[in-house]
């Protein structure tokens, strides 16, 4: 069907107006103008620091080991509320820190290790109160995805029993006695322990074994 002039040139003009709505490039400022700002990742449900109060500690008298009253709840503050916070947690052996490994977090089973102190949040480990038992009980959740320090329950009570980072059950291999330098595992009661062949080198293993009182066996905070 044959079109009249002034219907054509009407098309044409509607057809370069859409054009241009199409291709027009972006105006200064325009990219990102309607984004809303970045929002911080959601944290892990699991994560200690949710609802309670973290109390960063730097001396191991600051954290009440089994049978001690010693505290570093301010007054007036619920101690039921209470997550501590250690930043270096180090083997009294070689000083190297108590490290979760980042290539294997945040799988279950990732590798717990010795590691020369960095500050980073794969070294740092929130240790909870638990709830009906005496003081001095613990879980401990690494700050870089919350996993609980656990005892392999595979390989307990052998020496050189597997310390692993696990998501977080409520188990007996994830409860943890303090003393002041030593922590025991509460499901068979033995001590978290740096291997003497490797301590020194970063990626130390990192085990259980019977408690013997050897300092690669004790531990402190900085």
């Amino acid at each position: 069907m044959r079109m009249n002039r002034p219907f054509l040139a009407l098309l044409v003009a509607a057809s370069a107006l859409t054009l241009g709505a199409v291709t027009q490039p972006a105006q200064a400022g325009d990219l990102g103008a309607s984004r809303s700002p970045a929002q911080p990742a959601a944290r892990p449900s699991s994560d200690p620091a949710a609802g309670r109060i973290v109390i960063d500690v730097s001396s191991p008298d600051q954290i009440p080991g089994v049978g001690s009253h010693a505290s570093a709840v301010p007054a007036g503050v619920d101690s039921t509320r209470i997550t501590y916070r250690t930043k270096a947690f180090t083997n009294n052996d070689g000083g190297q820190c108590l490290d979760g490994d980042r290539n294997t977090i945040p799988n279950n089973g990732a590798k717990v290790q010795l590691w020369a102190c960095n500050g980073w949040d794969n070294q740092s480990w929130y240790w909870t109160p638990v709830a009906g038992l005496p003081s001095g009980s613990y879980t401990l959740q690494n700050g870089e995805a919350m996993q609980c320090l656990d005892g392999d329950t595979n390989t307990i009570p052998n020496n050189g029993a597997k310390v692993q980072l696990w998501a977080c059950n409520g188990w007996t291999n994830q409860t943890w006695l303090w003393n002041g330098s030593t922590l025991r595992n509460s499901d068979r009661g033995e001590c978290l322990d740096g291997d003497t062949n490797t301590i020194g080198n970063n990626g130390a293993k990192v085990q259980l074994w019977a408690c013997n009182g050897w300092p690669n066996q004790s531990w402190t905070f900085h």
